[in-house]
């Protein structure tokens, strides 16, 4: 207990070589007291919680025989090696994604195989190298990261580069762009014209969440799948889903739609 209070407070510390940062902590404040004030809808999610064959199944309708296949081949490979070697290299910082969800973003991209993809929050990279796995695989495919600059010992271990969890051999299909998500969002998205996948793991909070949603859902194409990591943690996802009328699928945290015009 008292190793993890002195990791917090080191970390607390750190936010100092951030100025910027303490900032955003004052906005994060006020942003997670407006955020508690949708949270009447939690329940529902379970009602629409699926297994993670079920999900790939549903979404990309691909048979569980290929989604097993698939599985195995990723579970054998010197890749989920490498990502293990790095979760212990983070040491919680950077946010390491579950092997599961990791395993259902890879899924996702391999069965869909998208032109384009774009997601929200990189940190150490573990989210973006599960990606660009996928889209490696399919010999196909960019994908488009957004986050702020590096924060060493905040969002990436000290001594470590923000997505520095990629590996060099897939950094070619990587665009990084800096800034805050709904600002660069625009703009990138104005540049692309249209996208086949969006997943958003930035700021859990509802009022970042539903901006995200609504600024890349026109530009999301049809039959375009957008993700949420943390969906499960506020009303955001549900409120969207019935704004647009579409259908939810959750998997553990993680929240899906297949874009139906």
């Amino acid at each position: 207990m008292k190793v993890e209070m002195g990791a917090r407070l080191l970390r607390k510390i750190r936010y100092l070589l951030h100025p910027y940062l303490i900032t955003r902590a004052v906005g994060r404040f006020f942003e997670a007291r407006d955020s508690q004030k949708h949270c009447l809808r939690l329940n529902e999610y379970e009602r629409y919680s699926v297994s993670l064959e079920k999900t790939v199944e549903v979404l990309v309708g691909i048979e569980q025989s290929r989604i097993t296949k698939a599985m195995k081949k990723l579970e054998a490979s010197r890749f989920l090696q490498h990502i293990e070697l790095c979760k212990q290299q983070a040491g919680g910082i950077g946010g390491p994604l579950s092997d599961i969800l990791g395993l259902l973003l890879y899924l996702l991209v391999r069965f869909s195989r998208p032109e384009v993809v774009v997601e929200t929050g990189v940190a150490s990279g573990f989210s973006s190298s599960f990606i660009l796995k996928a889209l490696d695989r399919n010999a196909k495919g960019i994908l488009h990261s957004i986050d702020l600059h590096c924060r060493a010992g905040v969002m990436v271990p000290l001594g470590k580069e923000l997505g520095w969890v990629v590996p060099n051999e897939i950094r070619y299909r990587w665009n990084l762009n800096l800034g805050e998500s709904t600002k660069v969002l625009p703009k990138l998205l104005g540049e692309l014209g249209s996208i086949d996948m969006f997943f958003h793991d930035s700021r859990h909070m509802y009022k970042t969440m539903m901006s995200e949603y609504e600024i890349v859902w026109p530009y999301l194409k049809n039959e375009g799948l957008l993700l949420s990591d943390d969906a499960t943690s506020n009303d955001a996802f549900l409120d969207f889903t019935d704004l647009h009328k579409q259908t939810p699928i959750v998997f553990n945290r993680i929240g899906a739609i297949r874009k139906k015009s």
